[in-house]
């Protein structure tokens, strides 16, 4: 209860940062693959910490007496879609930057455009490690619930091993994934099509665990809080097994989905192509 009131806020703050810009890149007037991924994700991250910052509002007016199981459970619903719009949110920066290494109607060059790939490079890197980082965060929160929920009582067999495992589990099968995407990227490098089709699938899982989740804490809360005391193990687990198993998909295909390096970015050249000569105005061509 005392950190809802804090949580929402970071949310709209968030959700503030990633409509600035949308706005700004609509405002340019300029169309290319980089542009529209970073508009899908922004979309994407606007709407899933949007409706989180309305979620952890509504924690915030659950003021029954009694109603700590069912605080919990939407609380650990809500948690769940901060960390997929918080890696939603970084993931379109890293698109947003690598737009910008697009060549225009003149090649970008100097120091300048070395800059740009480096902070691009870091901030592609920085969402590989804050992926784990909210990974572990959400496992904690889960281990934090499941004891919450049973406290005297006693616990079912899967709580003393849902989180480690979980962080195992998944740590895995991002390992996997990003593993997968830099042996594919050292494949495609100078390939010009635009093979993003990772985007589509976790624009899709964030909008729906979303919606799925504001109108599961809107169920939860207009529920009689008698139907807490206690939690049922039923609730208790689909509850666990929701928030650790549905941001899943969302993370890891953010994660494939991250732009290419910069040798590999759809309008360009490879490294060896050499310059391009202009055309001989004497030449077959001429007329």
């Amino acid at each position: 209860m005392a950190s809802a009131p804090a949580n929402s806020q970071l949310a709209g703050v968030l959700a503030g940062f990633v409509f600035a810009g949308f706005v700004m890149i609509l405002t340019e007037r300029r169309t290319s693959p980089l542009r529209t991924a970073t508009l899908r994700l922004f979309i994407a991250g606007f709407i899933v910490l949007a409706l989180d910052s309305y979620a952890f509002s509504l924690l915030t007016g659950d003021v029954a007496t009694g109603a700590c199981g069912r605080v919990w459970t939407e609380s650990l619903i809500a948690s769940g879609m901060l960390v997929v719009g918080a890696v939603a949110v970084i993931s379109g920066m890293a698109w947003l930057l690598a737009s910008y290494e697009e060549p225009a109607e003149s090649p970008a060059g100097g120091t300048g455009a070395e800059g740009m790939r480096a902070l691009e490079r870091l901030l592609r890197r920085s969402v590989y490690g804050i992926a784990v980082l909210t990974v572990l965060l959400l496992s904690t929160a889960a281990h934090d619930y499941v004891h919450v929920v049973y406290d005297g009582r006693r616990a079912p067999w899967w709580a003393s091993w849902v989180s480690p495992l979980y962080v195992l589990l998944v740590g895995a099968a991002m390992t996997v994934t990003v593993w997968r995407r830099q042996r594919g990227q050292t494949r495609r490098i100078g390939d010009q099509a635009v093979r993003r089709s990772e985007l589509p699938v976790a624009f899709v899982c964030a909008v729906s665990y979303a919606v799925f989740g504001t109108a599961a804490i809107g169920v939860t809360t207009s529920t009689p809080v008698s139907a807490w005391n206690p939690v049922p193990a039923a609730v208790a687990a689909c509850t666990v097994g929701i928030v650790l198993i549905m941001p899943v998909p969302t993370v890891l295909a953010l994660l494939y989905a991250m732009p290419r390096a910069a040798t590999g970015l759809p309008g360009q050249r490879a490294p060896d192509a050499g310059p391009v000569s202009a055309p001989d105005p004497g030449g077959p061509d001429a007329a």
